[in-house]
């Protein structure tokens, strides 16, 4: 009843969500945030209609900008990489992040995506992460599996932001 009520007050006063900034983490460790993280669910991406699991390895390149190697795992074991860099934009949470990708087309069109840690667990062992768009979402956790219980609520959480969440497509490690 609590959640539900909390959940009805952020709505009423966030209404208009999707014109808006999203919220993000206060304070993120970058530190603490590196490493490998398991994408447990996410939105479909035109690069990852392939992928059955997706990971995410994050290392420091320097105090403001964070490398990058995303892997799908297709249904046949193959597995495909993608490097990029992440640049945080926001020194004050280090929760907002400008990510390009080493690709043909990103550099072409110098693509930037602009992610946002929105929520994060004291432990750093689950996040979600969005666009600025709401057209991305991942849920992600140190594990390849999470808490049903913590899985609800950030799905519930972005729902309130305005992701379609009805699209969500969970991983099969």
């Amino acid at each position: 009843m609590k959640k539900l009520l909390l959940s009805l007050c952020l709505l009423v006063s966030c209404s208009s969500f999707a014109e808006s900034k999203l919220p993000t983490a206060n304070n993120v460790d970058i530190g603490r945030y590196i490493g490998k993280w398991y994408a447990v669910s996410s939105l479909p991406q035109f690069f990852t209609r392939k992928c059955i699991a997706q990971t995410a390895d994050y290392g420091i390149l320097n105090a403001k900008t964070i490398s990058v190697l995303n892997t799908c795992i297709k249904e046949n074991g193959k597995e495909t990489n993608i490097e990029g860099q992440a640049v945080v934009v926001d020194p004050k949470t280090n929760a907002r992040l400008e990510v390009t990708f080493n690709n043909f087309f990103t550099r072409l069109f110098r693509v930037k995506g602009e992610y946002v840690i929105i929520k994060l667990s004291e432990g750093y062992d689950t996040v979600l992460i969005g666009s600025t768009d709401r057209k991305s979402l991942w849920i992600m956790s140190r594990t390849p599996s999470i808490d049903e219980a913590i899985f609800a609520e950030y799905k519930e959480f972005a729902k309130i932001l305005g992701f379609n969440t009805a699209k969500l497509i969970d991983s099969k490690f």
